[in-house]
């Protein structure tokens, strides 16, 4: 291999690193995290349905993802239909920078155990589309989790990046 060769494909090489760089920056997004998850909720609580009420569980509900609460968790809100033939059940969570990925496994894994407990019961046929729609994402410093059907997910979750994105 000549010398034109080589730097043609140390050339190529250096474009394609910069390129795939320059897509992770601009690709990473920047959110707002100065509000707390209650508030977060409150500003996109009107995103989804929540006719026959909603309530916000105590504290104790983080026994439900772990053993304990972690240090790093500065705070999460949880909230479920109140009538319990509707599974809408949305959750918040606002963990300290670089945190997300450390608590994001421990929703996922309530989300799944969630789901299987659903199926399991066979749960009334209107909400099974609730079941197949649970989602899990991450926005910056907060996780947030749905058990809600497809249009109110889409609607949540798009609410939740209106209210946070910078």
């Amino acid at each position: 291999m000549n010398k034109r060769t080589l730097i043609i494909i140390i050339c190529a090489i250096a474009l394609v690193m910069a390129a795939v760089i320059t897509a992770l920056v601009m690709g990473s997004k920047k959110y707002d995290d100065s509000f707390t998850s209650l508030e977060l909720y409150n500003k996109v609580a009107n995103s989804f349905e929540t006719s026959g009420g909603m309530i916000v569980l105590d504290d104790d509900i983080i026994l439900e993802f772990m053993d304990e609460k972690p240090a790093y968790l500065l705070n999460y809100t949880v909230v479920r239909a109140q009538n319990a033939k509707n599974i809408n059940e949305v959750g918040i969570f606002k963990v300290e920078n670089g945190k997300a990925k450390e608590l994001k496994s421990n929703i996922e894994k309530y989300v799944a155990d969630t789901q299987n407990a659903y199926r399991t019961m066979d749960y009334f046929p209107e909400e099974v589309e609730k079941i197949d729609c649970a989602t899990v994402k991450v926005y910056g410093n907060y996780i947030v989790y749905s058990f809600l059907n497809e249009a109110d997910t889409e609607a949540f979750y798009k609410a939740i990046e209106n209210q946070i994105a910078k």
